[in-house]
């Protein structure tokens, strides 16, 4: 009767025990599996949410350096400029990634450098700020572009990165009023249509 009794015991501790905690290898192979394939279908639908991002960011970047144009000519009662720049300190060169913010007489003070970066971006002027290669305020705050009328004009800020029916902002200046349009572009990046 001993030895029968001594079997139930260890039975009734065996039934009696509890499961031990964690995972099996086999359960963590299939969640490793499952949240691969997850991140395989969000990564790319990430991505480009990151590059309309990107791409917004500097095209609201490109309205501030305007607005500040705009601020600063109304303040110091005189014309600014805002240009590109190779050296951060003229008006020199037609990469519109670098531009200064300066005043308009041949000493003129450089107010402010903004220099964009970005893997795929670029920034083009329309055809009439290419004619003189500069946006001017003048000191009632209304915009002159490319000579001395007013005129409607602007830069592109464009990603070769996105397709190309989301892959511009113009950046539109009209008198006084400065607005970002979203334009079906190519993947080549073209200019802003005055």
């Amino acid at each position: 009767m001993g030895r029968f009794e001594s079997n139930q015991a260890t039975t009734a501790a065996r039934a009696g025990s509890p499961r031990p905690a964690g995972f099996t290898l086999l359960e963590l192979v299939i969640t490793v599996a499952v949240l691969a394939i997850a991140l395989g279908i969000a990564i790319p639908s990430f991505q480009g949410i990151t590059n309309r991002n990107r791409l917004t960011s500097v095209a609201n970047e490109v309205v501030a350096a305007m607005q500040l144009t705009r601020m600063e000519a109304i303040r110091r009662n005189q014309r600014v400029l805002m240009c590109p720049s190779t050296n951060g300190t003229t008006c020199s060169g037609a990469n519109w990634m670098r531009m200064i913010v300066r005043e308009a007489d041949a000493a003129g003070e450089v107010i402010r450098e903004f220099q964009f970066s970005g893997r795929g971006l670029a920034i083009k002027s329309s055809s009439n700020v290419d004619d003189n290669n500069q946006i001017a305020f003048t000191s009632s705050g209304f915009a002159r572009v490319g000579g001395t009328t007013n005129a409607a004009g602007g830069l592109s800020v464009c990603s070769t990165a996105l397709p190309a029916a989301e892959n511009t902002r113009d950046v539109m200046v009209a008198v006084s009023r400065i607005s970002v349009v979203t334009r079906n572009g190519t993947a080549a990046c073209t200019a802003a249509t005055d």
